[in-house]
C-alpha cells in the first residue's frame, strides 16, 4: 500500500509540477462546464491573461495583449521564447501560474515532434503514469462497454445520469435559488450552475468538497466515485487522477 501511494504522489507530481519559471501544467475535465465541448484548449487565470506568458496572437511578449475568448492564444511555459506555442483559449479557471489543458489538447499535441520542452516533459509524465498504473493494459469500459467486466458499471453510470438529468434541467430552468427552496432533502440541492451538490458531501473532516453530480458529465463520460471529475476513454486523464476512474478501467 505504501509503495502504491508513493507511486501515485510521484506521478501526480510529475504531471503537475511547473517546468517553466512560473507555469504549472495540469489536465482537467469537469464535464458540461468544460467549454467548447472540452475540445483541445487551455484555460488560465485572468491575471495571467495579457502577460508575457499568455498573450494574443499578433502581439509580442514585450507588448502583450489579452487573449480573446475562443481564439488562439500564444502561451509560454517559461522565460525562453522557445517555451512558447499557440493554443485555443477558452477562458479562466485555475490558480495564477497554472495552465489547465483538456485531455483533447494532449491527444492533439503529445504526438507532435515540435512542441516546447515543458509540454514534452508533461506528455512523458502522463504516459509514464498510464504505464505505472496499468491503464494501457486495463479494460477501457468507455471504449468497450459490452465487455463482461464493464456491463454493470456502465449500466449503473448510465442509470445515475438518466435519473439526475431531469433534476439538473429543472434547476437550470427554475434557477438554483428557486429550485433549492423547493427541495426538502438538503442533499438534493444544487450549486455551481446546477452541476454540483450544494452541500459539501465528499471527503472527510476539514477536507470536504461539493460532489460533481452525474448529469454534469457529457454523454459518453461518467462522474467518478469520489464526485471530483468526469471520467472518459482518455487513459492519460484516468491515470493522472488515479484511482478516481479505476472502476471504469478494470484489470
Amino acid at each position: 500500500m505504501t509503495r502504491t501511494l508513493s507511486l501515485i504522489f510521484m506521478f501526480l507530481a510529475y504531471a503537475t509540477i511547473a517546468h517553466g519559471r512560473d507555469i504549472k501544467l495540469t489536465i482537467y475535465d469537469d464535464g458540461v462546464a468544460c467549454p467548447g465541448n472540452c475540445d483541445a484548449h487551455v484555460v488560465l487565470n485572468n491575471r495571467d491573461n495579457g502577460t508575457r506568458y499568455a498573450y494574443r496572437v499578433g502581439a509580442t511578449r514585450s507588448a502583450p495583449q489579452a487573449c480573446i475568448l475562443g481564439q488562439e492564444c500564444e502561451i509560454c511555459f517559461g522565460e525562453a521564447d522557445t517555451s512558447c506555442m499557440v493554443a485555443r483559449y477558452r477562458g479562466g479557471g485555475p490558480p495564477v501560474g497554472t495552465f489547465d489543458f483538456t485531455p483533447a489538447f494532449y491527444q492533439v499535441n503529445c504526438a507532435k515532434v515540435s512542441i516546447p520542452a515543458a509540454l514534452r516533459r508533461q506528455c512523458g509524465a502522463l504516459d509514464r503514469a498510464v504505464r505505472a498504473f496499468g491503464y494501457d493494459t486495463r479494460v477501457n469500459c468507455f471504449a468497450a462497454p459490452q465487455n463482461p467486466k464493464c456491463v454493470a458499471v456502465i449500466a449503473a453510470s448510465s442509470a445515475a445520469q438518466k435519473s439526475d438529468m431531469p433534476k439538473r434541467l429543472a434547476c437550470l430552468s427554475e434557477g438554483e435559488s428557486a429550485y433549492n427552496r423547493s427541495q426538502v432533502d438538503a442533499k438534493e440541492r444544487r450549486a455551481l450552475d446546477c452541476n454540483y451538490s450544494e452541500l459539501s458531501l465528499g471527503g472527510s473532516g476539514a477536507k470536504r468538497w461539493k460532489l460533481l453530480l452525474p448529469a454534469a458529465c457529457r454523454p459518453g463520460t461518467s462522474v467518478d466515485k469520489f464526485g471530483l471529475d468526469c471520467c472518459s476513454a482518455d487513459e492519460r486523464f484516468a491515470a493522472s487522477n488515479h484511482p478516481e476512474c479505476a472502476a471504469f478501467y478494470p484489470r
